[in-house]
């Protein structure tokens, strides 16, 4: 075999040895660890041994257009034949310039000011430091929500809310974590920490729960940091660019705006690595706008001119009048389709918007089962939500293995089956998920769990 064509024997071995072991035994417990992908395209995913598989997981919500989209991938050969600059803070460059100008058209109020970065996660850090330039170092409190996921890096760590975090990394910031919706809670945490509080960052629509903020409630926490001169920050790293049921999921209500929205996930077409924040122009001049602090936020990659110039298709994309029209009857579609998944055996919940739902089951009872529990891991057994998670885990596996269809799932508060689609997915394939997930549910959880455990345990004794 040619040494640079490697199995996916060889590549999950590489894995184990110089990438992440335990990603390889996470990963190995499900039917689709075994499959080496060749590609990838639209809402279809291609691999090695013929399989065409229905992708309702969107690259964790890199690919809203699908992947590998015709005009994003024109863009990016474009790019490299014309031998473009990719890099440089010592020029002025169109692209920069020109997307940084799109996203304040796009945007409401006088969210005016962008920067552009490299993930989420750094999108949302430079948010808290531009909140916390704002007030000049004078106020130190950062309030943000239960159940709240902003990313892994060691401030956002502190700031994410969720059992998937679970290790407590050394601390950067002063936080508080509150129900930041409970409005009379809000009001008393920031009367007990007067004038000290710089910014409230939550997610008006939580991926990790499927769950949005009440748009009631969201314009009272706006209007509350209007007030006492807090900066309020929108992360829509997931929920934006059509996600969810507008550009952005804050732009449903036209008297909201934030001082300051955070965006990645989909904003690089699916295939670069960008993201960014736009901020309030006057948050903006008074942190960041003299020449002594014109660069106190940047690093070698930000701003990088390929991305941006990707990222600006994307937008020519998304704001195109057609490709809207299209995207809200799909949504319309799928939402009253997953409403009726509600009807069936095990499901006792179901929350989300546009192109993002979380399905939540009824607890399972394994009564007589010590034997199945028995010859699992005894690390994984001793998780308190592990039964639940197990049913949940088998599900997603009997979509694979009998359907091809993909999907995953979350382990925030609660836990949910995610249906997260592309934006581009045909109503027929919509449909062929719909069939494929009654069929499943029809089965007792007892009977999906051991055939999970069963296979699992095959892979382990073969060593695929």
């Amino acid at each position: 075999m040619n040494k640079d064509n490697k199995s996916n024997k060889e590549i999950k071995d590489l894995y184990k040895n110089y990438f992440n072991i335990g990603q390889v035994g996470l990963l190995d417990k499900f039917e689709f660890s075994k499959e080496k992908v060749l590609r990838a395209q639209g809402s279809f995913i291609y691999t090695e041994s013929g399989e065409k598989i229905l992708d309702l997981t969107s690259g964790f919500g890199t690919q809203n257009l699908g992947y590998n989209h015709p005009s994003i991938l024109k863009e990016r050969i474009e790019f490299a034949s014309k031998e473009m600059m990719p890099f440089s803070r010592l020029f002025f460059n169109q692209s920069i310039a020109l997307l940084s100008e799109k996203m304040a058209l796009l945007l409401p109020g006088n969210l005016d000011y962008s920067f552009f970065c490299n993930s989420g996660a750094e999108a949302n850090e430079g948010a808290l430091k531009l909140a916390y330039k704002y007030h000049n170092g004078n106020r130190n409190l950062l309030i943000h929500n239960e159940n709240s996921f902003h990313g892994k890096l060691i401030a956002t760590s502190q700031i994410t809310d969720s059992p998937e975090v679970y290790f407590d990394f050394q601390t950067s910031l002063e936080t508080k974590c509150i129900d930041v919706t409970d409005i009379d809670l809000l009001k008393k945490t920031i009367e007990a920490n007067s004038k000290n509080i710089y910014a409230i960052i939550l997610e008006p629509f939580s991926a990790s729960l499927a769950k949005p903020v009440e748009y009631e409630k969201l314009c009272l926490i706006n209007d509350i940091c209007k007030e006492e001169d807090i900066i309020l920050i929108f992360d829509e790293v997931y929920s934006g660019f059509y996600r969810t049921s507008n550009l952005f999921y804050f732009m449903n209500e036209e008297n909201l705006c934030p001082d300051i929205v955070t965006y990645s996930k989909s904003f690089g077409g699916g295939i670069a690595s960008i993201s960014g924040y736009t901020v309030d122009s006057k948050v903006f001049k008074k942190s960041y706008g003299s020449q002594k602090d014109a660069l106190l936020h940047s690093s070698t990659y930000s701003n990088y001119v390929e991305e941006d110039k990707i990222a600006l298709k994307t937008l020519e994309i998304f704001s195109d009048a057609e490709f809207i029209k299209q995207i809200h009857l799909k949504r319309d579609y799928l939402a009253s389709k997953v409403e009726n998944l509600t009807k069936l055996n095990n499901v006792n919940s179901l929350s989300g918007d546009g192109f993002h739902w979380g399905i939540g089951f009824e607890k399972v009872n394994l009564l007589n089962t010590d034997k199945l529990l028995k010859i699992l891991p005894l690390e994984i057994t001793k998780d308190p939500r592990f039964v639940e998670k197990l049913y949940v885990s088998a599900i997603i596996n009997e979509l694979y293995t009998k359907y091809k269809i993909l999907t995953y799932a979350g382990f925030n508060k609660d836990i949910k089956l995610f249906i997260s689609p592309p934006l581009v997915i045909e109503n027929s394939d919509i449909d062929y998920f719909v069939d494929a997930f009654e069929d499943i549910l029809d089965k007792q959880p007892l009977i999906l769990i051991i055939n999970f455990v069963k296979n699992y345990l095959l892979r382990i004794f073969n060593k695929d």
